[in-house]
């Protein structure tokens, strides 16, 4: 997907103009904009392959993140306890897999342009699902250094964006609910829809929810690192070709 693609019907250069006026908004796309990055059996076969020494999944309990695995396998390092996640859906709770930028060939080809778009940056993919209406979502929190682009894939997604008091200390990066009035401030509150983006720059507190019912999201951090770094080969293996064409 090319960048004009994932952005329009904004252009590149006011694109860009927001982004240096550290401004968080959203580009407003058609309901199935992003539903050909990725589709419900990917997530499935990546969510299920016992074979991938990567954890391939965590879940969002009580506002943070925590891995459900058994690291007591003969045959492998990490192994997921998948009864206890198949538990914690059902109790309403939000899963991650982080680390996506293959995770299909079309996903592995966006981020790619994005990492040319943005001269000296690197970028990965960070795969949300709710499975259920009003699942489990992270404290009010701010990621940095990374810059933030927020694909709506599939249902939808409330948001909340605050500015922060300068009493709180520099270190802390996640805040709870009941400490909210005291150190952070609303500033935004809207809902994305399904093909709609947004972009978010560095060190916003924001919060998620999803009160509508079950969603799919993608979001994107990157950012260009102090100390050089390979570029992550994406390149396809059409492994089935490969092998079926008898050469």
């Amino acid at each position: 997907m090319k960048f004009s693609e994932l952005i329009a019907p904004v252009k590149m250069p006011e694109f860009k103009k927001k982004i240096l006026a550290g401004e968080t908004f959203v580009i407003k796309g058609k309901k199935k904009k992003f539903s050909h990055l990725i589709s419900l059996a990917e997530i499935e076969a990546v969510l299920n392959n016992g074979c991938n020494t990567n954890l391939p999944v965590e879940m969002i309990v009580k506002g943070g993140r925590g891995t459900v695995a058994d690291t007591n396998i003969l045959w492998a390092p990490v192994s997921l306890r998948k009864k206890e996640i198949l538990q914690l859906i059902n109790e309403k709770n939000s899963m991650l897999m982080r680390n996506m930028s293959q995770i299909t060939p079309r996903v592995a080809a966006m981020i790619d342009e994005i990492e040319t778009v943005f001269e000296g940056a690197h970028a990965d993919v960070h795969l949300y699902m709710s499975l259920k209406k009003s699942s489990s979502g992270y404290n009010a929190h701010r990621d940095r250094p990374q810059h933030k682009l927020y694909l709506q894939v599939i249902g939808s997604t409330m948001w909340k964006v605050f500015s922060h008091s300068n009493d709180l200390d520099d270190e802390i990066v996640s805040v709870k609910e009941e400490d909210e009035w005291r150190y952070l401030k609303q500033e935004k509150e809207f809902t994305l829809e399904a093909g709609d983006m947004l972009y978010m720059p560095p060190a916003t507190f924001h919060k998620v929810r999803n009160e509508d019912g079950p969603r799919i999201s993608l979001s994107i951090p990157f950012y260009v690192p102090e100390k050089p770094y390979n570029r992550m080969d994406r390149t396809y293996i059409p492994f089935k070709k490969i092998f079926e064409s008898r050469s």
